[in-house]
């Protein structure tokens, strides 16, 4: 009976993830300071149905992706300005090549999907591919796709946090090659007076601040 029902259970498991395999699922992604052409990569594959055991070139075994926050991609180095999108509209003088960084502040979401149209590939497959593709400049989202979303799919890019970002108690843990005093003052915090204008070559210093008693009247501490 063991036996019976350990082959039943995983019959159970194979039936559903033969199941999951050719149903369509909703995968999510942010693209929150990721590269904007391994972002367009892996959402190919997931579009296209790539990472299925069932694929073909022919077959629309493909999933739905959501990506999110798509206004905060990143690009490397200089690309925003160098990378330029060529649109021809087949009218006389209608041919433009706009840079990247000025399409993406016109529609935050065009540069995502012309990164991921390109990466599916020159084939007549890919605008059904691309139907099931989702773009959100924001987090916000309709409540009947957040309803439908089952998998998450990993960053392409690690995320490096800032220094501001680290709390105090993980930069006191973090390991030092020095151990400072406790009576050690830094020396951007150290305070300093105004050292003032040093002369030039042939020029007289500055005369020297007056004190307070300098400064009170000569006849007034005299007695008649």
């Amino acid at each position: 009976q063991s036996q019976m029902s350990h082959s039943g259970v995983v019959s159970r498991m194979n039936r559903v993830r033969q199941w999951a395999q050719f149903a369509r699922q909703w995968n999510l992604m942010d693209a929150s300071h990721q590269d904007i052409f391994k972002l367009g990569e892996t959402v190919a594959i997931h579009l296209a149905g790539r990472h299925k055991p069932i694929y073909h070139p022919e077959a629309d075994c493909g999933d739905h992706v959501v990506v999110f926050n798509c206004k905060d991609v990143a690009m490397h180095g200089f690309d925003w300005k160098h990378t330029t999108f060529h649109f021809d509209k087949g009218y006389p003088r209608s041919k433009a090549d706009i840079p990247a960084w000025q399409l993406h502040e016109y529609d935050p979401c065009r540069v995502v999907f012309l990164s991921i149209y390109k990466a599916l590939g020159n084939n007549l497959p890919r605008r059904r591919h691309i139907q099931r593709l989702h773009l959100f400049p924001d987090g916000e989202m309709p409540e009947f796709v957040q309803k439908n979303i089952v998998n998450v799919i990993s960053p392409v890019t690690s995320v490096v946090r800032r220094s501001d970002e680290y709390t105090a108690e993980e930069r006191a843990a973090f390991p030092r090659l020095v151990q400072q005093l406790p009576n050690h003052v830094v020396d951007w915090e150290r305070p300093f007076s105004n050292p003032g204008r040093h002369p030039r070559q042939g020029e007289r210093p500055p005369p020297a601040p007056k004190t307070e008693a300098a400064k009170a009247p000569a006849g007034k501490g005299k007695k008649k």
